[in-house]
């Protein structure tokens, strides 16, 4: 279960970054840890669960063999390691933790752990060989690639980009497939929309086509910033739209035959998927069916096709943000 916690941008972030739990080991204390296991009919509580403490500030994608200066900061300096502790992770499991003898492994984790399991489920897949069944569970993992309320030049996209050159992103944590295709935009390489085309392992995304955190950090739409509603007409039409250009960008994980997914209304990042329901069966319920191979293609994708909230049906009990 790989820890989320957003990204650092640039180097003054990641230093401020490197004083709290999620830049540095020091401040790591003891720690739970869910699976996504499946029983029957929802999750199996009966199963090993291996925590991943979140510490570098790029998915666990960078890597950096000497350390990276931060400018303006004479003798500061960064430590970029997050594929290596991936990969020390791993192996130190399989040695110490009884790993080595799963006959299953789900690679899951929430927010930009969700983009973590995206971009590694293959590696750990790879790790685990062939006689273990692995199968991936991305939590709210699935961020646009998507103009910002202002349309300026500052967008998450262009962030994402400078984190690849920052981390060094080239140093095997991203597909070769991938960046063959996308040339001189290697940085769509570290965007699930855009690289979820290459993972191929099985995996059943939980996603909102609302994301909370997107209406914040990707559409930025200032309602949402500032937290003032009702918004005025002009965002309200905003978040309609990136309703349904998230869709436009999850439509390629439809044509994938091996994948499912749960789709919420609900304006959310820290989704409620246990009281989430989809003709008639709960988020969880449905990824079991997926799971055990009873639900296949089209049936194993399940879309609240209703306007944000489920057109006000959620607004109370589920935790969603508000709208308009």
């Amino acid at each position: 279960n790989i820890q989320g916690g957003g990204w650092c941008y640039d180097e003054p972030g990641c230093l401020g970054r490197a004083g709290t739990a999620l830049g540095s080991s020091k401040f790591w204390g003891p720690s739970t840890c869910g699976c996504m296991n499946t029983a029957e009919d929802g999750l199996d509580a009966d199963c090993n669960c291996i925590f991943m403490p979140y510490g570098d500030g790029a998915s666990f994608s960078g890597y950096r063999e000497e350390p990276w200066p931060v400018p303006g900061k004479s003798g500061s300096v960064l430590h970029f390691r997050g594929l290596r502790n991936l990969d020390a992770t791993l192996e130190y499991a399989k040695a110490h933790l009884g790993m080595g003898d799963a006959a299953e492994m789900v690679v899951t984790g929430g927010s930009a752990g969700g983009l973590s399991t995206f971009l590694h489920a293959d590696r750990v897949a790879d790790f685990m060989g062939e006689s273990v069944r692995t199968t991936a569970a991305p939590v709210v993992g699935y961020f646009l690639d998507h103009d910002d309320f202002a349309h300026d030049s500052n967008t998450y996209t262009d962030e994402m980009a400078y984190i690849y050159h920052m981390q060094n992103l080239t140093v095997g944590a991203l597909k070769q497939e991938c960046l063959d295709t996308y040339g001189d935009k290697p940085h769509y390489c570290f965007m699930s929309p855009h690289m979820q085309q290459f993972v191929k392992v099985p995996y059943f995304m939980f996603n909102s086509k609302f994301d909370a955190w997107q209406m914040n950090n990707i559409l930025r739409a200032p309602c949402y910033v500032a937290g003032k509603h009702p918004c005025p007409q002009e965002e309200q039409d905003a978040v309609l739209q990136f309703g349904k250009d998230f869709l436009a960008q999850f439509a390629p994980v439809q044509a994938e035959s091996q994948n499912g997914a749960m789709i919420t209304s609900c304006i959310c990042h820290g989704c409620n998927w246990a009281a989430t329901v989809l003709e008639n069966r709960t988020s969880y319920q449905h990824y079991a069916a997926w799971h055990a191979g009873k639900d296949t293609g089209a049936a194993a994708i399940h879309i609240d096709s209703r306007g944000p909230n489920g057109d006000g049906a959620l607004d109370k009990g589920f935790g969603c943000f508000p709208f308009p």
